[in-house]
């Protein structure tokens, strides 16, 4: 039996930046120093319920709301900090047990949510993480081994246990890899008694109430919120886990608004969103802080695989071959990227390379005359408020002309894209709708090579625009997901990325890498999997 505990957090906080006060206390600003954060959003949440959320803003917001049964583990860098690896903290739980199938949980004593005051128990964290099944935290937690609500139990108000088996309920292992997946967005612990106040014969689950609303138990609360305009949050008074040093945090949407000129002129003092490379690079000198991290965040292509113009492999291949990867390192992220050769985390076991050998412009001008050189009208469409993405999906377009591919250029906003990918993937109908590319970004929150297969390349992935259906991926998938390490599943992931890059109809761009900049007054950036900003990691400085 493996057991984890805070009496080990501390234990080793010489090297850890502490994700818990009562590792490194409160850190209460000097008088001199800002106690007020103020951040620039592209767009507004599109929903503020934790279990459910899909943009980027929605998962920044959860993860200052609410608090999760375990962390991440952070490790200081410079004057920033980056999580680390697979490994899981103390949070809601002080500890934890892994026995056989089953990982149990003791509740940290004590807690309250805010504003309620009600104490928060064994029952709330099961019927969030329930719920979480219903909502679009089910992704995760099925890719983690957990499909059931039964899985999720109370054996009474100090503990929680989960059970982890396989899609066909065989037990399985559990492991780090399974407990890390409860550090990701979806799953903040929510105030069940006010949330089911709201609920409805319809709605049991106040799917409805909580998009709107929240009922959290993080280091922040949402004190206003004007829609479309600005959110504002208020630091929880008392709060005992990832006490913030900023009494408030106002988010502002500044869809049409340049955050570089934003910070430059002091309305803005942190900022993840929204700006360019070029940006980032005008603003690197003594009035701000400029953080980078290599985290796994890629820049991808899927193409249509199952109908219209790439439904041809060869078509797809040529594509592939020809596509700008050093030009966009080059030219949109000025060396601060490098090409991406797989959607799995060069870290994880079962990393793979399969992309790299796409460079051969000579060989797509043999795939496209084997294919009888279509003449290729199609769009390409890609997130309108990060402009990165409008300068690479320019690059694509002249890159793809000389094949006789024409490209009408479509920007539309995250959550469209996100709504027009998951609908195309998880279409019913033989040939779905919605030709064409998508370009679009990706973090894995889970260094395992299971994740982005299951999102981007198994049939019926819920992210699998291009519909890619390959036999043997799945079968290799279906058989590996949840096994334990081994040199046999190493090899069956490097498989699947051969496979599945032969195939053509997913192809990782760049490795990106994330950036945040913050006025000098503000120190501690924190790098996580999810593309957000944990306001309650950061610290004033004179």
């Amino acid at each position: 039996m493996a057991r984890y505990s805070l009496r080990r957090t501390l234990a080793c906080s010489i090297v850890l930046v502490p994700m818990l006060a009562a590792c490194g206390g409160n850190a209460a600003a000097p008088k001199s120093a800002p106690t007020s954060l103020v951040a620039a959003w592209p767009s507004d949440v599109s929903t503020m319920d934790p279990a459910d959320t899909r943009t980027d803003q929605d998962k920044e917001l959860a993860m200052n709301v609410y608090q999760n049964l375990v962390g991440y583990q952070l490790d200081a860098s410079g004057d920033h900090s980056v999580s680390h690896g697979l490994t899981s903290t103390p949070a809601v739980a002080s500890s934890w047990s892994i026995a056989a199938d089953t990982v149990t949980f003791t509740l940290r004593q004590g807690l309250k949510f805010y504003p309620s005051g009600n104490p928060l128990t064994a029952k709330d964290v099961v019927w969030s993480l329930q719920r979480a099944l219903q909502l679009n935290g089910a992704i995760e937690l099925n890719n983690s081994g957990v499909f059931k609500p039964e899985q999720i139990t109370a054996p009474d108000d100090s503990h929680v246990a989960i059970r982890y088996t396989d899609s066909a309920g065989a037990a399985i292992k559990a492991s780090d890899v399974n407990l890390a997946t409860l550090r990701t967005c979806w799953y903040g612990i929510v105030d069940s008694a006010v949330a089911r106040g709201h609920a409805t014969a319809d709605d049991p689950i106040a799917k409805e109430w909580l998009k709107n609303n929240s009922a959290g138990s993080g280091p922040y609360y949402v004190k206003s919120r004007q829609v479309g305009q600005t959110v504002n949050l208020a630091a929880v008074p008392g709060n005992e886990i990832n006490k913030a040093a900023f009494e408030s945090v106002t988010l502002r949407v500044v869809s049409d608004g340049n955050v570089a000129t934003l910070l430059k002129g002091k309305s803005v003092n942190v900022a993840l969103y929204g700006l360019s490379p070029r940006d980032t690079n005008s603003l690197k000198g003594d009035a701000f802080r400029v953080a980078h991290a290599e985290t796994s965040s890629y820049v991808y292509l899927q193409l249509a695989s199952d109908t219209g113009p790439f439904a041809d492999q060869r078509v797809r291949q040529a594509v592939a071959h020809v596509l700008p990867y050093d030009g966009i390192v080059k030219n949109v992220y000025f060396g601060q990227a490098t090409r991406a050769d797989s959607y799995v985390a060069a870290a994880a076991p079962g990393y793979e390379p399969a992309w790299k050998s796409y460079a051969d412009k000579a060989a797509a001008t043999d795939l496209m005359a084997k294919a009888g050189n279509p003449k290729i009208n199609t769009k390409l469409r890609y997130p309108s408020e990060d402009p990165t993405y409008a300068t690479e999906a320019q690059l694509i377009k002249d890159a793809l002309k000389p094949l006789g591919i024409e490209v009408t250029l479509e920007p539309q906003t995250s959550a469209a894209m996100f709504k027009l990918i998951v609908g195309r993937a998880t279409s019913k109908s033989p040939g779905a709708p919605d030709d064409g590319m998508v370009l679009f970004g990706l973090s894995t929150y889970v260094e395992d090579a299971k994740t982005p297969v299951k999102l981007w390349s198994v049939t019926g992935g819920v992210v699998n625009f291009a519909r890619t259906s390959i036999a043997e991926v799945d079968s290799l998938q279906s058989q590996y997901a949840m096994a334990a390490p081994s040199d046999e599943r190493t090899a069956a992931y490097r498989k699947i990325q051969q496979l599945v890059a032969q195939d053509a109809g997913f192809l990782p761009l760049v490795l990106t890498g994330r950036t945040m900049v913050s006025a000098t007054a503000v120190t501690n950036l924190t790098f996580t999997p999810e593309p957000v900003i944990l306001y309650w990691a950061l610290r004033p400085t004179t």
